[in-house]
């Protein structure tokens, strides 16, 4: 039996969240969040659904999803899950893009999929 951990972590300077999961074999049904989540998939291979879209993540991708994306998935290959990601409140993301562009908007991305990225080594020190 594959052992799972989850941790979670709120850093109150940046005011973002950040999970960490490992050894997840759950399916996640189809569900959304009122935040942005921004996502790397450390191992594992999942076949995702998002805003009625079908996706399928390999170790080294990232993934983005708007708030209110409704989004599912769940494991193809029989290997664990192993993921991290940083959740961002709209009211953060909103100063976020003040501070980076000058202008006060929430960002809309299109897709949730990002080609692969060898984010390995700065990802290892994402949570402590």
């Amino acid at each position: 039996m594959t052992r799972e951990v989850r941790t979670v972590v709120f850093d109150t300077d940046l005011q973002l969240e950040a999970y960490q999961f490992e050894g997840i074999m759950q399916k996640f049904p189809n569900h959304f969040h009122d935040y942005y989540v921004i996502g790397f998939i450390e191992q594992g291979k999942r076949h995702l659904v998002c805003n009625n879209e079908e996706y399928i993540l390999n170790s080294g991708d990232m993934i983005v999803f708007n708030p209110h994306d409704p989004h599912a998935c769940e494991q193809i290959d029989g290997r664990t899950l192993d993921y991290r990601c940083i959740n961002v409140q709209p009211e953060v993301m909103l100063e976020y893009a003040r501070e980076i562009t000058g202008q006060a908007y929430l960002p809309r991305f299109t897709s949730p999929f990002s080609i692969r990225v060898n984010l390995w080594v700065p990802c290892t020190s994402f949570i402590r």
